[in-house]
């Protein structure tokens, strides 16, 4: 029994984690538009609404994206499962439309559920390689979302049916998610659609459920 209920903590935890945690836009139109505004949807693990700003500046040779947004799971309309996200996007090398990019994102997250209520901090890495040229870019990315740090206060049904002894509190390093696929977008006028799907894994590269993303966004430049 304790070994299940362990087994049960460790999947819920990874769950928390697994947000694939950078939105992918344009390189090549960084030092052409210095603010964005825009929304994503897709599967994430579960569905997820976000909005967001971004701002481009330069640093030395390089064009930084700044970001900032909030999500919400869409099939409860409150706050209970939330994601916040705070990241930076630039190109760390290019030979001509091709680009090596790399974004890093701080993350914080919450759900409320029937196993447990969950908050934690992580961070993701994300690299891409592909074509970005200003009307549309197409590239292969991979990244790890890290959960660094968890609170979580498990719940009477947990405690009634799989571990009573279940203790509340912090907890460092309570996994990671590999997410590998394609991102593309197009611009017309001043709008980005974007879209991106691939793969989820575990840290340790066991399956997940969904073993898949999804979304789609929207940015508008200014």
């Amino acid at each position: 029994m304790r070994h299940m209920a362990k087994l049960t903590l460790g999947i819920a935890l990874t769950m928390l984690a697994a947000s694939n945690a950078h939105g992918q836009w344009n390189v090549a139109r960084f030092g052409m538009e210095r603010n964005r505004v825009y929304t994503t949807f897709g599967l994430d693990p579960a569905f997820v609404t976000s909005v967001g700003y971004a701002r481009t500046f330069p640093v030395l040779t390089h064009e930084f994206q700044i970001t900032g947004e909030v999500g919400m799971a869409s099939n409860r309309a409150d706050t209970r499962d939330f994601r916040s996200r705070i990241g930076t996007q630039t190109s760390l090398a290019s030979w001509k439309a091709l680009n090596l990019t790399g974004a890093a994102t701080f993350v914080s997250r919450g759900t409320d559920n029937a196993i447990y209520r969950g908050f934690n901090f992580g961070a993701d890495l994300t690299g891409a390689v592909g074509v970005y040229r200003p009307r549309w870019f197409v590239a292969g990315e991979m990244g790890l979302d890290k959960a660094v740090i968890t609170h979580v206060k498990h719940s009477a049904y947990y405690r009634d049916v799989f571990y009573p002894d279940a203790k509340d509190g912090w907890y460092l390093d309570a996994g990671g998610t590999i997410h590998h696929g394609l991102s593309a977008g197009v611009t017309i006028g001043k709008a980005e659609l974007v879209g991106r799907a691939g793969w989820l894994r575990t840290e340790n590269y066991n399956s997940l459920m969904p073993p898949f993303y999804g979304s789609i966004g929207l940015g508008v430049g200014f």
